[in-house]
C-alpha cells in the first residue's frame, strides 16, 4: 500500500443524501463559493507529491461536479501521480464523453457511494431521482472506457449502513460485482453533532451489521469479492472468514479543505469516539474498539447517574441540578436517568439543545411525564442560531432554532391540553443574541422563536437565560475595565429589548474554576460578569452544573453543551479573534471505567477512552 492523500474540494454536491454529515453546510448562500479553487487544489497536488505521497484521492461533496475536475486529474497525472482516485456518487459518469475522458486523463481507482440495490432504496437516501440509475450507466461507462484504453481499474462501493439497507448488502454485492466491484466498505451510520438529532431515526446496532455480512458471505464468495469495514470492529467480522474481511491496516491522510498550507496529521480515533471491551487488552488487531454510539444503553445511563453521586455541593432547595449530554440516550434511557437522579438531588433541570437521539416529540412527552412524576423542575433549552461557530471546518452549521421551534410547538401543544410542565426557559450566548438581533440574515429566526416560547411558557414567567462564552484561548483578553461603559451599555439594550419581547433576562454565571480557564482569562471573565450582573439578576451555575462521561470535551464531536462549558479544541484561531469571545471550559477529561467482561449478547463491557 502507498502513501495515499485525499484532498477535499469542498461541499457542492448534486444529491442530498439524508444521513450526510455536510447537509447543514449547504443550507449556507452561496455555498459553491468555499469549494476550493482550481490554484488551491493544484498547490495541494503539488505539495502531495512533493511530501512523497504516490497515491491521489479526490473527495467532496461531490468533486465530479466541478468544471475543473477533468482538468485536475490531468495536472495530477502530469504531476507524476499513476494512482489517482475519486470517491463519488457516480452520477457525473453517465456521461460517456466525460467518463471517457476522465480515463484519459489518469483518473483509475473508484469509491462509489452506492446504498441501495433499488432505485426505489437508493434515490430514497440520496434524496435525488434517478441517481442509482445514473450511478450504474457510470459504472458501465467508465468500464467501456477502460478496457478500450487498456486501463485496469481498482472499484469499490462505500455502503452507508442504514435500517433500510443493513440487511441488503447481499444485494449490493449481487448488483456491483458484475460490474468489476470488488471491495465492498460498510460503516454504520455516525453521528456527529450536525447530525445527532437523526441517530434515532438511523441507529443500526452491530448485531445487524454481522447479519448482514453474514447474509451476503455466499455472493462474497462466489464473484472473489471483500468486505471492507469501516467503524465496525475488525473482531465481530473476521470469524467469518478472513478471506471475505479485509480491516483498514493503513492510514490515509488528508488535506481538509479549511488548511492552508499542509495536510492534517492522520488522527484515526478520538478517545472518546470510541469504547473498549476486555478482549481489546489482548486483541493484536489495528482497531480503535467500539464507537461511543454502540455503547449499550445502560452503561450510558450509569455514565451519568454515576458522575451525580460525587456530585454533592450544598445548593438551595430551588436551585435543581442542572444535567446536560444527553444526546446519545435513548427515549427510555434518558426518562430513567432522570428518574434515577431525581431520586438523589431531587428534582433536576434538563439542558438541551433538542438535538438529540430521543425526538423532540419523544422530548416533549418525556419532560412532561418526568414533571408529573416530580423529577423535572426545569427544561433549559439551549439556542444556537445559524452559523453560530466553526467546527472542524472553516463553513458553518445551520444551528438548532428549527429544532427548538418545533419542540417549543410541541410543548405548547401539550399544555394548551391541560399536561402540566416543567419551568422551560430558553439560554443563548451573549454574541449569539446580538447576531439574532442584530445580523440581516438572522434577524427574521428571533420572533419565530420567542413566538412559539411565548405560546409555550403562556401563563408563566417568560425566561431567557444569557450567559458570557470565555474570551479566546492563546490571546489576552479585552481590557474589561476600560471598556465597563460600552459592556454596561451594551447589557442595557439587550434587557430593554428582551423585556420589550415579553420575556424576563436573567445572567448565568460561572467562576474561573467552574470554567477551567487560565488565570488571565478568569480575571477577566470574573470582572466582565459582575459587570453585567450589576444590571441583570445572576443565576450562578457552579454549585448546579455537572460534568459526566458524557458531556466532557473529548465528547465534542457530538455534543450540544454550550461552547462556554466545553472546551473545544478544533475552533479556528480566525474566528476566535473575529467573535470575539470564544472558547469553553471543561473539568480535566476522565475516562469511564466499565467492569465486565467480553460482550455477549447485549452483556458489553469496558471503558470508554
Amino acid at each position: 500500500m502507498g502513501k495515499l492523500l485525499s484532498i477535499e474540494t469542498g461541499f457542492t454536491c448534486n444529491s442530498r443524501c439524508q444521513y450526510c454529515t455536510q447537509l447543514d453546510y449547504r443550507v449556507i448562500p452561496q455555498a459553491d463559493q468555499l469549494d476550493l479553487t482550481t490554484e488551491q487544489i493544484r498547490a495541494r497536488i503539488v505539495w502531495a507529491k512533493e511530501n512523497g505521497h504516490d497515491e491521489l484521492g479526490f473527495s467532496g461533496g461531490e468533486p465530479t461536479i466541478r468544471p475543473d475536475f477533468l482538468e485536475l486529474i490531468a495536472f495530477a497525472r502530469q504531476t507524476g501521480f499513476e494512482r489517482i482516485a475519486v470517491t463519488t456518487n457516480g452520477r457525473m459518469f453517465a456521461y460517456p464523453k466525460f467518463a471517457d475522458q476522465a480515463i484519459a486523463n489518469g483518473l483509475t481507482r473508484f469509491t462509489f457511494s452506492l446504498h441501495g440495490a433499488t432505485p426505489e432504496l437508493h434515490d430514497k437516501i440520496a434524496v435525488a431521482q434517478g441517481a442509482l440509475t445514473q450511478a450504474l450507466a457510470g459504472l458501465d461507462n467508465i468500464n467501456a472506457a477502460a478496457k478500450r484504453r487498456g486501463v485496469r481499474l481498482h472499484l469499490m462501493n462505500n455502503q452507508i449502513l442504514l435500517p433500510e439497507n443493513v440487511r441488503q448488502i447481499a444485494d449490493m454485492v449481487a448488483l456491483l460485482a458484475p460490474k468489476g466491484v470488488r471491495l465492498f466498505m460498510i460503516q454504520p451510520f455516525i453521528a456527529q453533532r450536525s447530525n445527532v438529532g437523526d441517530l434515532g431515526r438511523w441507529f443500526v446496532p452491530y448485531d445487524d451489521v454481522v447479519a448482514g455480512v453474514r447474509d451476503a458471505l455466499p455472493v462474497l464468495r462466489q464473484f472473489g469479492a471483500r468486505i471492507k469495514p469501516y467503524n465496525v470492529p475488525n473482531c465481530l467480522l473476521t470469524p467469518l472468514g478472513r478471506e471475505l474481511i479485509e480491516p483498514q491496516t493503513y492510514g490515509i491522510s488528508v488535506f481538509r479543505e479549511f488548511e492552508q498550507e499542509n495536510a492534517g496529521e492522520f488522527k484515526p480515533f478520538k478517545a472518546r469516539q470510541w469504547f473498549r471491551v476486555d478482549a481489546c487488552q489482548t486483541c493484536q488487531e489495528v482497531c480503535p474498539g467500539f464507537r461511543i454510539e454502540q455503547l449499550p444503553q445502560d452503561k450510558m445511563r450509569e455514565a451519568v447517574v454515576t458522575a451525580a453521586h460525587a456530585f454533592r455541593p450544598a445548593r438551595l432547595a430551588d436551585q435543581p441540578l442542572v444535567v446536560g449530554g444527553t444526546e446519545l440516550l435513548a427515549p427510555e434511557t434518558l426518562e430513567e436517568a432522570l428518574k434515577s437522579l431525581a431520586a438523589e438531588q431531587g428534582p433536576l433541570a434538563l439542558l438541551t439543545a433538542a438535538s438529540e437521539r430521543t425526538t423532540r416529540p419523544q422530548l416533549a412527552d418525556i419532560a412532561a411525564r418526568a414533571h408529573d412524576a416530580g423529577h423535572l423542575a426545569e427544561l433549559v433549552l439551549l439556542a444556537q442560531p445559524m452559523d453560530q461557530r466553526f467546527l472542524v471546518q472553516r463553513v458553518l452549521e445551520k444551528g438548532n432554532l428549527d429544532g427548538l421551534r418545533e419542540l417549543l410547538l410541541r410543548l405548547a401543544d401539550l399544555r394548551e391540553r391541560g399536561r402540566s410542565l416543567p419551568k422551560i426557559q430558553l439560554l443563548l450566548g451573549i454574541p449569539d443574541l446580538l447576531r439574532l438581533h442584530n445580523d440581516d440574515v438572522l434577524s427574521g429566526q428571533w420572533p419565530q422563536l420567542l413566538q412559539a416560547f411565548l405560546r409555550a411558557t403562556r401563563g408563566e414567567a417568560a425566561e431567557v437565560l444569557l450567559a458570557m462564552p470565555n474570551f479566546a484561548r492563546g490571546q489576552s483578553p479585552p481590557g474589561v475595565e476600560r471598556q465597563e461603559p460600552e459592556n454596561l451599555a451594551m447589557i442595557r439594550q439587550i434587557a430593554e429589548r428582551l423585556r420589550a419581547d415579553g420575556v424576563e433576562p436573567r445572567l448565568v454565571t460561572l467562576a474561573a474554576a467552574s470554567r477551567n480557564i487560565d488565570a488571565e482569562r478568569g480575571a477577566a471573565m470574573t470582572l466582565l460578569q459582575a459587570q453585567l450582573a450589576s444590571v441583570l439578576p445572576a443565576i450562578p451555575w457552579d454549585a448546579r452544573l455537572f460534568r459526566h462521561a458524557m458531556s466532557d470535551g473529548p465528547m465534542e464531536f457530538v455534543t450540544w453543551m454550550p461552547a462556554w462549558l466545553v472546551e473545544r479544541t478544533d475552533t479556528p484561531k480566525a474566528y476566535a479573534e473575529a467573535s470575539g469571545a470564544h472558547g469553553a471550559s471543561l473539568n480535566a477529561a476522565k475516562s469511564l471505567t466499565l467492569d465486565g467482561q467480553k460482550p455477549q449478547g447485549d452483556r458489553w463491557a469496558g471503558r470508554v477512552g
